[in-house]
């Protein structure tokens, strides 16, 4: 029957103007935003449990509906004002409780486990938090919040759940922890984060990281902007997959992130964790001293999307697998200006800790490189600054690589292996 109900909405789609008019995908208390433009057609699988709406994948059975104007649910409100905070919890919402008061740093626990509900935080608060304990799904709204934290984190989800975080479009939101805790993040999810929404995020980590989940973490098509600010370890950190799948990973649908003044990589997708990038813009200024832009410790597959490198940390990396990086398409673009830098790194570990898988391939197939490299003193393999630099095989099928070496210590490409039987490089045809 939702199915079918689907497929009745898409005809409708086909017979509305394309003058901007929104449609709302609804599941649970969330709900996503896409203009009808983009939808396009709606297509589902062979076995018809799921449908791919605008680049996104739902599971037919999770949507409830899809309309044409902004769905209204009942909602947990929590406005911050100053030193205090008024949390609004609807009569007809069961199992949540507010142990906290009036006081800024807000405790909410939540027994459900049948119903996905909204919380909405809006308001300011120099010393303000929330915290969220729970077994169950839930969805996040972002309406215009800033969270300064005095002890720990500002937003702290302790739930292994998948987590829906909406950033209202028109909003600008801001979160910051304490310099001092046990916090892992000035935001954390302990499940599975998806961000979506139009707004702004602002985030800045004082002890550890600015954003952390354990599990996977997603920027949504419908996502507007995140910029990390800055961050004692790394931007984003996820992780904690499993060596023989890409269960948990960092992935990108869309949206702009900037990420810059890290003192570790500005993404890290941990133990085992793959990253994944099909669409968007990601402007990653690497500025720590062996850093890296995107980081991960299994797969790396770019399909879509930019990705913009400002190397500047001594020894730093721009891009660095640990086992396999397969770009197919999409853009990488930047500057190398740091000694020992590299702009795109197939890594080859040699000491395993049990959460990385050691490779060091890198193939290419169709993603469009264009790296100028202009720092480096050390003329060694082992530390000079190399555009690309693969510590076992490297494959190139298609795509154009274009390597700008202005300084004579440093390299374009490197590879233990390399297969070149497609595309161009540094603008020359094979």
């Amino acid at each position: 029957m939702k199915r079918t109900l689907i497929s009745l909405v898409a005809l409708c789609l086909a017979t509305i103007s394309m003058n901007g008019q929104n449609a709302y995908v609804c599941h649970g208390y969330g709900y996503d935003t896409y203009t009808i433009a983009d939808i396009g057609d709606m297509t589902f699988s062979a076995d018809q449990t799921t449908v791919n709406i605008a680049g996104e994948t739902y599971e037919v059975a999770d949507i409830d509906s899809i309309t044409f104007s902004e769905p209204q649910f009942p909602m947990i409100t929590i406005k911050y004002n100053g030193t205090t905070a008024t949390v609004n919890i609807p009569a007809g919402i069961t199992g949540v409780t507010c142990s906290s008061g009036t006081s800024s740093h807000v405790v909410i626990t939540s027994t459900n486990t049948t119903t996905e509900y909204m919380y909405s935080l809006s308001g300011t608060s120099s010393d303000g938090s929330f915290t969220l304990n729970g077994s169950y799904k839930l969805t996040m709204q972002l309406n215009g919040v800033k969270l300064i934290s005095r002890q720990g984190a500002a937003i702290d989800i302790e739930c292994g759940k998948r987590i829906d975080c909406i950033v209202k479009e028109g909003t600008v939101n801001t979160l910051t922890d304490s310099s001092s805790g046990d916090q892992k993040a000035a935001f954390y999810t302990k499940g599975h984060i998806e961000f979506k929404g139009g707004g702004i995020l602002n985030v800045k980590g004082n002890l550890k990281h600015a954003i952390a989940a354990k599990e996977y973490l997603i920027i949504k098509g419908s996502f507007g902007t995140l910029n990390v600010l800055s961050a004692v370890s790394d931007g984003i950190h996820c992780g904690r997959g499993d060596k023989g799948s890409e269960h948990n990973y960092f992935q990108m649908n869309g949206g702009t992130v900037n990420i810059g003044s890290c003192g570790s990589d500005c993404i890290d997708s941990d133990d085992y964790g793959c990253v994944k990038i099909k669409d968007g813009t990601l402007k990653l200024n690497i500025t720590a001293t062996e850093g890296t832009g995107l980081k991960c410790d299994s797969i790396f597959t770019m399909s879509g999307g930019s990705i913009i490198l400002n190397i500047t940390g001594a020894a730093s990396e721009g891009i660095c697998t640990s086992y396999t990086g397969n770009f197919k398409g999409g853009t990488i673009s930047g500057t190398l200006s740091a000694d020992g830098a590299r702009g795109i790194r197939g890594k080859n570990v040699t000491k395993v800790t049990g959460t990385v898988r050691s490779g060091g391939n890198l193939n290419f197939s169709g993603t469009n490189v264009n790296l100028t490299v202009s720092g480096g003193t050390d003329t060694s393999t082992s530390n000079k600054s190399f555009g690309i630099k693969a510590d076992k095989a490297l494959t190139q099928t298609a795509g154009d690589i274009t390597i700008n070496v202005t300084n004579s210590a440093a390299a374009d490409i490197y590879a233990a292996t390399d297969t070149w039987s497609g595309g161009t490089r540094n603008g020359a045809s094979k």
